[in-house]
C-alpha cells in the first residue's frame, strides 16, 4: 500500500488552474464489456468552457486484455460487440486521448463513482498510474437540486429539458451529462462549477496517482442510531441511513441484497411506507419512462411521494452501481514503478 489519502478538498473556486473560474469541466461516460468496471470498451467526453460545450468525443476501445470478455447483458445495453473493438486502439491509447482533450479540466460524470472507478480499475489492469484530476458527480448534484422519483440519466435529462439521443452510447451520455450540469447551474444561478458544488453542499472528488477520495454530499447522516447495520459502515456511503425496500425478482438472492446494503449502513424493511427512502424494483424494471412509475410496485412510491415523502426508485442496475464501491476513499495497493 503506497501513499496517504489526499488532503481535505477545497472548493474548486479556491484553487488556481484550469477550471478554477467559470463553468469549465469535461463530462465523461464509459461503457463496459462485462460486470468488471475496468472492462472499458467505449469512452465519451463533452468539453465545456465558459458554460458552453465546445467539443464532443466518442471512442471505441479494446478493453484491457485481462478484462476483455463481453457479457450478453452489456452488449444488449450498449450494442458494442467484440468485433466492433477488435481493431480499435487500446485503453491506454484512448486514455491518453481523453487526457489530451480534457487539458487538466475537472471531470464530471453521472454516477462518477462508477466511471472514475472504471478508470481506476482499467489503469491497474494495464499498469498505468491513475490520472490526477478533480471530479464531480451530476447524479449527486441532481439529488441535491431536484426532487425526482428517479435520478437515472434519462429521467434527470427529461426534467432538465436535455435531449438524450442514445442512452448507453458514451458520447451521447457524456453530452447529456454536460447539459444537465449546465441547466442545474442555470437554475441555481451558479457561474462556476465550484460555486455550484458549494451551493449544493457537494464536495469534489479527487483522483491522484496512488489515492482517491469520492465526490459526496457534505450532509452526512445525522439521524438516530441505525439498527442491525455494520458497525464499520462508512457514514459517507450513499446508502448509509437509507431505509430500503426491495420488490420483484433480482439476479441475486434477496437475502444477499439485504445483507449487502446493511453492510453499507442501510436499514431494510419489507413494505413501502412513510419511512421508506429508496425502493429497489427488480423484474427487469428499466425506469426509462415516467409512465413506468405509475404501474406495478413503483406506484406505491408515487403514492407516498404525493403525500410529501421523498422516495427514490432504483433499478437493480442502479443498486449494483451504488454497491460497486463500498468505500468513499482509498489508496492504490500497487503503483507502477
Amino acid at each position: 500500500m503506497t501513499g496517504l489519502l489526499p488532503a481535505p478538498r477545497p472548493a474548486l473556486d479556491d484553487r488556481t488552474g484550469p477550471g478554477a473560474d467559470g463553468l469549465n469541466f469535461v463530462a465523461i461516460d464509459v461503457e463496459t464489456a462485462n460486470a468488471r468496471r475496468g472492462s472499458i470498451c467505449a469512452i465519451g467526453a463533452a468539453v465545456v468552457r465558459d458554460g458552453a460545450v465546445v467539443s464532443t468525443h466518442s471512442w471505441l476501445t479494446r478493453p484491457p486484455a485481462s478484462l476483455d470478455h463481453f457479457d450478453g447483458i452489456n452488449v444488449a445495453l450498449h450494442g458494442i460487440t467484440p468485433d466492433m473493438v477488435a481493431d480499435q486502439p487500446s485503453f491506454a491509447v484512448r486514455l491518453d486521448q481523453l487526457l489530451e482533450v480534457t487539458g487538466g479540466l475537472p471531470f464530471v460524470a453521472h454516477n462518477a463513482a462508477f466511471d472514475i472507478g472504471a478508470l481506476r480499475e482499467a489503469c491497474v489492469a494495464v499498469d498505468r498510474e491513475w490520472p490526477t484530476t478533480d471530479y464531480a458527480c451530476s447524479l449527486i448534484m441532481a439529488r441535491r437540486a431536484l426532487d425526482l422519483i428517479s435520478y437515472r440519466l434519462p429521467m434527470v435529462a427529461a426534467e432538465c429539458g436535455v435531449a438524450l439521443a442514445a442512452h448507453h452510447e458514451a458520447g451521447s451520455d457524456a453530452l447529456a451529462c454536460a447539459h444537465v450540469v449546465l441547466e442545474v447551474a442555470r437554475r441555481r444561478g451558479a457561474d462556476s462549477l465550484g460555486g455550484l458544488l458549494t451551493g449544493l453542499q457537494v464536495l469534489t472528488g479527487r483522483l491522484e496517482a496512488a489515492a482517491w477520495q469520492g465526490c459526496r454530499s457534505t450532509s452526512s447522516y445525522t439521524g438516530p442510531e441505525l439498527p442491525d447495520v455494520a458497525a464499520d459502515a462508512d457514514p459517507e456511503h450513499p446508502l448509509y441511513g437509507q431505509v430500503m425496500v426491495f420488490t420483484g425478482a433480482l439476479s441475486i438472492r434477496r437475502q444477499d441484497a439485504w445483507d449487502t446494503v446493511a453492510r453499507c449502513g442501510a436499514v431494510v424493511e419489507k413494505g413501502v411506507n412513510k419511512r421508506t427512502t429508496m425502493l429497489v424494483v427488480g423484474d427487469g424494471f428499466a425506469g426509462h419512462d415516467p409512465a413506468d412509475f405509475w404501474t406495478g410496485k413503483a406506484a406505491k412510491a408515487v403514492h407516498w411521494r404525493e403525500k410529501g415523502h421523498r422516495i427514490e426508485v432504483l433499478t437493480e442496475g442502479d443498486l449494483i452501481d451504488l454497491l460497486a464501491e463500498t468505500r468513499t476513499s482509498g489508496v492504490r495497493d500497487v503503483v507502477p514503478a
